[in-house]
């Protein structure tokens, strides 16, 4: 009788003992679910290129020659603009001047030149190359007739009476004014300056980085 009770005691252990480890046993030996992921068979998808930077837009105005620049800036310091504008340097074929004619000898050219001080023109050139133009004092290079003949106004209306347009194509460097991401406001207000200086031209343009 002792010994039935021993032989069931065990077999209730071994029992028990088996329900306890045949689950993990299942888990660690079971084949993997059709939903499991298997490492062989991942693949890596690369991320997608970001989309291009478009670049910045700006407006650019101009461009201008040395004489024009001091009007130009207080023109943009006037209409609340003089801040935003970045002023660059741009390659032109300029194919007009205003100049005082050739001088017959250098107590004639000093004579010009200390007319053209008195007159508060502070910006020319004495054209010392040979051919026809030799001894003419240069006073500005414009890339357009209509910006020369305003110009020419200048001078004139300080008292520069023998200043003369002409055409004389140079290839030269002058300056336009950039304002970056102008609204319409600024923009409207580009073009009403620019009414003021004939000949100068309103683009738009990628911002200069």
């Amino acid at each position: 009788m002792k010994a039935l009770f021993t032989l069931l005691l065990l077999v209730n252990f071994a029992l028990a003992a088996y329900t306890l480890l045949a689950p993990r046993q299942a888990a660690v030996d079971a084949p993997a679910l059709p939903g499991q992921i298997n490492a062989d068979q991942i693949q890596v998808i690369p991320p997608r290129p970001a989309a291009p930077v478009q670049p910045a837009a700006c407006m650019q105005w101009g461009s201008f020659a040395e004489a024009e620049l001091e009007g130009v800036r207080r023109a943009l310091a006037g209409a609340a603009l003089g801040e935003r504008a970045i002023e660059t340097s741009v390659p032109v074929v300029a194919g007009w001047w205003v100049y005082i004619p050739p001088l017959p000898d250098r107590p004639a050219i000093d004579a010009a030149v200390r007319s053209l001080q008195a007159a508060g023109v502070d910006e020319y050139y004495l054209v010392d190359a040979d051919g026809p133009t030799r001894n003419a004092i240069s006073l500005g290079i414009f890339k357009s007739e209509e910006s020369a003949l305003a110009f020419l106004l200048t001078v004139q209306a300080k008292g520069v009476r023998t200043a003369r347009v002409g055409p004389r194509e140079h290839r030269v460097t002058q300056t336009a004014m950039v304002l970056r991401d102008p609204d319409a406001r600024v923009s409207a207000r580009l073009a009403q300056l620019a009414l003021g200086f004939p000949g100068s031209e309103l683009r738009a343009i990628d911002c200069p980085g």
